[in-house]
């Protein structure tokens, strides 16, 4: 999945797609604006990708009804592997397919960024 995929996936899963089981921490959320400030990027989503691709970061990703338990963390490495974990899964893979042939919707999207961050599909 090339990178502006990958940030389609990222706007639509968290400007709405994901909002149901999701959280980002302060301390996650000012990370990512340390290392790509509102003045490179205003947007959150966009800069957490970048933050991660380009600046190394790890961003954990917290359960919207219990802040404290972490799904799962976000990594360069950890998207590589697990685009391939969902590649590779019967199931879900429609969610890859879709946005490649330009059909991604908040449903592929938060497929997809629930097997980013957790490597599989828990919320539906």
């Amino acid at each position: 999945m090339n990178r502006e995929l990958l940030e389609n996936v990222f706007v639509t899963a968290l400007e709405g797609g994901s909002n149901y089981w999701y959280y980002i921490n302060a301390r996650n959320h000012a990370a990512v604006r340390r290392a790509v400030p509102v003045e490179v990027d205003r947007y959150f989503a966009t800069a957490m990708l970048s933050a991660i691709l380009d600046h190394g970061l790890k961003v954990e990703v917290n359960d919207i009804e219990n802040e404290d338990d972490i799904l799962g963390t976000l990594s360069a490495e950890g998207i590589r592997q697990r685009l391939e974990l969902l590649a590779a899964d019967d199931s879900y893979s429609w969610a890859l397919d879709a946005e490649t042939d330009d059909e991604g919707d908040a449903e592929s999207s938060d497929v997809i960024f629930q097997y980013l961050v957790i490597g599989e599909v828990w919320y539906s």
